[in-house]
């Protein structure tokens, strides 16, 4: 089918029906073109042709050719359902949204890829390693990227499906128990990890939607590994010398501290400590003595 796909805008390319979008569909055929990966296997029994456009409105062809794209990967999820090709095919999707004209349609696409990924998740989870961050964090990227279109260009928040950060939550949990400030390696990493020619500068909406992903994450810990981390986070903040470091920390525990289940705990354990010599880490210990 994927051939098949791309055949067919390569014979729209070369006919009169491509005029005026020809630059568009460029840019859709060198991004597909990279998904070829996806399909090395094609467990389809559908009998592929190639897509007609004569009778298809020029604004219309790239939906086309997107939903195509994106019925073929979810056939393919049935041999492959690994995080590699999930994040193969997410940062193209991505790719494709962006030459969508700016505005509704380019939301309308994006939130469509966003309800697309949730039925797949549901249906066909994808793996990967404990030891394997790149493409979880490949897709936490381009998710986060889909969303922020689909939000600049609708003007409506989006709400986060419970199937998509549950994908999510155990690459979090490790992040979250192996470093003191895991939102900022997490932003780190993605910002040093190569984005198939995307440039994105990450930013304060970026941090937004990644901490809803990490809460929703660390919650799901167990209870003790998560009171345990809380109050290694709280003494670490007490005992840090530098301010700045000292805010890293907090933010992170206010994340964890949004959690009812340890509030009590972490409380009787901040009543316990004693009082510093800054009134900044005073003010902590007061807010976290108080559930």
């Amino acid at each position: 089918m994927y051939e098949f796909l791309i055949q067919s805008i390569s014979s729209l390319l070369k006919s009169k029906y491509s005029k005026g979008n020809r630059l568009h569909l460029r840019s859709v055929l060198c991004a597909l073109k990279q998904a070829k990966p996806l399909y090395l296997s094609d467990p389809s029994n559908v009998e592929p042709q190639q897509i007609s456009f004569r009778n298809i409105k020029p604004e219309d062809q790239i939906p086309r050719i997107f939903e195509g794209f994106i019925d073929d990967f979810e056939r393919s999820l049935a041999v492959n359902s690994s995080a590699k090709n999930y994040s193969l095919f997410s940062i193209i999707s991505l790719k494709i949204i962006k030459t969508v004209g700016e505005g509704n349609k380019r939301g309308l696409a994006a939130m469509h890829v966003i309800n697309r990924l949730e039925k797949m998740f549901l249906k066909y989870p994808f793996k990967h390693s404990r030891q394997a961050t790149l493409y979880p964090l490949g897709m936490v990227f381009a998710i986060m990227e889909i969303i922020l279109e689909s939000e600049k260009n609708l003007s409506v928040a989006y709400k986060f499906d419970k199937t998509i950060l549950d994908q999510f939550a155990q690459l979090m949990q490790q992040y979250y128990l192996k470093f003191d400030d895991p939102i900022g390696k997490i932003l780190d990493d993605i910002s040093g990890m190569p984005k198939s020619r995307l440039t994105v500068t990450l930013g304060q909406n970026h941090m937004v939607i990644l901490e809803k992903i990490f809460q929703h994450g660390i919650t799901a810990l167990p209870q003790e590994v998560k009171i345990k981390k809380a109050k290694k986070l709280l003494e670490k903040i007490i005992h840090q010398k530098e301010d700045s470091e000292a805010v890293k920390l907090y933010n992170v525990l206010k994340l964890a501290y949004a959690d009812k289940d340890i509030r009590f705990e972490l409380a009787s354990f901040a009543r316990s400590i004693s009082k510093t010599e800054k009134r900044f880490k005073n003010t902590i210990l007061d807010e976290m003595s108080h559930p």
